[in-house]
């Protein structure tokens, strides 16, 4: 628990941060009602304190300017300070982060902002722990990469070490998964660089704000997202295959361009003929088939972000027009694209 401190010489300011709406959500800090109005009370009652955090208003003439701030802040060396002021200047700005501010917020501003750093605050609390979780994060990984069927189990485990660690602190849990979720989708990403291409980021990534969700919904989504992971690496682990590599990896990295098996034959200077053989009797598909696959599935994630148009998506991936590419997603989905769309936002799945 951190325990903030507001420092306000006119103390309205400092009163109405302290009534927005954020703070009861944020169960890891606790207000101090005794609102810091001169820097006598101020040295005296923070002097020695560590890991909490102080929220100061200057005025642009107090230990808070950007003049003196260098000076105050060796006062309190281990507090988080956020600085409030006018000054909007990028020197302002360079002098407070240069000193060592936690960050600098130009005042006035929606609850908003104030909340997104205090929500920063959170992230930097969970940065060192992922080298604690490593051992079941590199389980999961290797899981995924062996082709899946342990997901719930291994996840679970991870759940149950970050909730003991963190004392079931639901914020903190949730950023601390969130940090965990990131770390093994980076990793997944740079031992199989193609992955990227049919993965959806946002669902790696935490998002802004205390949008809190309950342990159960947490590990749902994880179990969601990386058993999609598991299918695409076992989906495609064939194009492993010495003899089809070079083929198989084109198709995957140039996905979102126009190919045809001449474009390919091209790009990795093989045979057309030798192509479609080697393919064949390699992965048991045909060639033609392979690509409208790999087509499809880079489809399916690029209509995760609601915002993306049918017509877009169709262009994004080379086809000639957009009735041609309803066809062929419905030829191997069941669903058109807008169908299929629309049954994503339905179940809650899409993240900006």
């Amino acid at each position: 628990m951190r325990t903030v401190f507001f420092f306000d010489k006119s103390r309205a300011k400092a009163e109405k941060l302290m009534k927005f709406s954020f703070w009861k959500k944020a169960s890891g800090f606790e207000l101090d009602s005794a609102i810091l109005l001169n820097s006598d009370a101020l040295r005296e009652k923070l002097s020695g304190r560590k890991n909490d955090v102080l929220i100061a208003f200057s005025d642009g003439a107090d230990i808070f300017s950007p003049e003196c701030f260098p000076e105050t802040k060796k006062y309190f060396p281990q507090m988080l300070i956020i600085v409030i002021g006018k000054d909007g200047t990028y020197s302002a700005a360079r002098t407070y982060f240069i000193s060592g501010v936690f960050d600098y917020l130009i005042y006035p501003f929606e609850e908003s902002v104030l909340e997104q750093a205090v929500y920063r605050i959170y992230e930097a609390q969970g940065e060192d722990y992922i080298s604690v979780l490593k051992l079941k994060a590199d389980a999961l990984i290797d899981n995924i990469f062996l082709g899946g069927g342990q997901e719930k189990f291994i996840i679970r485990e991870i759940f149950d070490q970050i909730y003991r660690d963190w004392n079931n602190d639901h914020v903190n849990c949730q950023i601390v998964s969130e940090k965990a979720k990131s770390y093994i989708y980076e990793t997944l990403v740079e031992r199989k660089p193609w992955l990227e291409k049919f993965l959806y980021k946002p669902d790696f990534y935490h998002h802004s704000g205390f949008s809190l969700k309950n342990r159960d919904e947490l590990i749902n989504q994880w179990v969601i997202n990386f058993r999609d992971a598991s299918v695409m690496v076992k989906k495609y682990q064939m194009i492993d295959d010495k003899l089809v590599y070079r083929i198989g990896k084109y198709v995957v990295v140039h996905v979102d361009e126009r190919l045809s098996l001449d474009d390919v034959s091209a790009g990795v200077f093989l045979n057309p003929s030798y192509i479609s053989h080697i393919f064949k009797k390699v992965v048991g598909m045909s060639f033609v088939n392979f690509m409208t696959e790999v087509k499809i599935d880079r489809a399916k994630v690029l209509l995760k972000n609601p915002d993306t148009r049918i017509n877009e998506v169709a262009y994004t991936l080379g086809y000639s027009n957009q009735e041609y590419f309803t066809r062929t997603f419905k030829k191997k989905t069941s669903l058109t694209p807008l169908e299929y769309q629309k049954m994503l936002i339905a179940r809650g799945w899409n993240i900006h």
